[in-house]
């Protein structure tokens, strides 16, 4: 999905998400199979959404930074059966006191939170000291093809 031509990127991306069919344990295999794209620092602006590639875009451009893997796995979820799509948030957080930022994907109320640990969901509820998020951004916000 991420390192054969783009035509092939996008034939496994929908492929992938055809076979997400048991939740919430796939919410761990979107978190999994993200863990594996090429990484690079600074493609996409958080707080500069209009300009956020929709997710065919994406795919294609095969261009990887912390927030445009958080959009990877948003569209992933989105673009599968996931029943849950209406409540899904990207969220930027500002951690001053760590100097760093986090970009993370919401799902259900926090009951889920993609993006914090590498091929992994946690749980809201155990990441302590987190702050509130500095922007918010929702499908309403994104590119999205129906």
């Amino acid at each position: 999905m991420f390192y054969y031509n783009k035509h092939t990127n996008i034939l496994d991306w929908r492929d992938f998400r055809n076979k997400l069919t048991t939740w919430p344990e796939d919410i761990e295999t979107v978190a999994q199979i993200w863990a594996k794209a090429p990484i690079i620092n600074n493609y996409l602006a958080y707080d500069d959404t209009h300009k956020w590639p929709d997710a065919w875009t994406l795919i294609n451009e095969a261009i990887y930074c912390d927030i445009s893997i958080a959009l990877g796995m948003f569209y992933t979820l989105y673009y599968s059966n996931y029943s849950e799509k209406d409540t899904m948030r990207i969220e930027h957080y500002n951690i001053k006191s760590e100097h760093t930022t986090l970009n993370l994907v919401n799902l259900e109320a926090g009951k889920y939170m993609l993006n914090y640990h590498t091929g992994r969901s946690v749980n809201n509820n155990t990441l302590e000291g987190l702050p509130s998020p500095t922007y918010i951004i929702t499908a309403k916000e994104l590119p999205i093809k129906n």
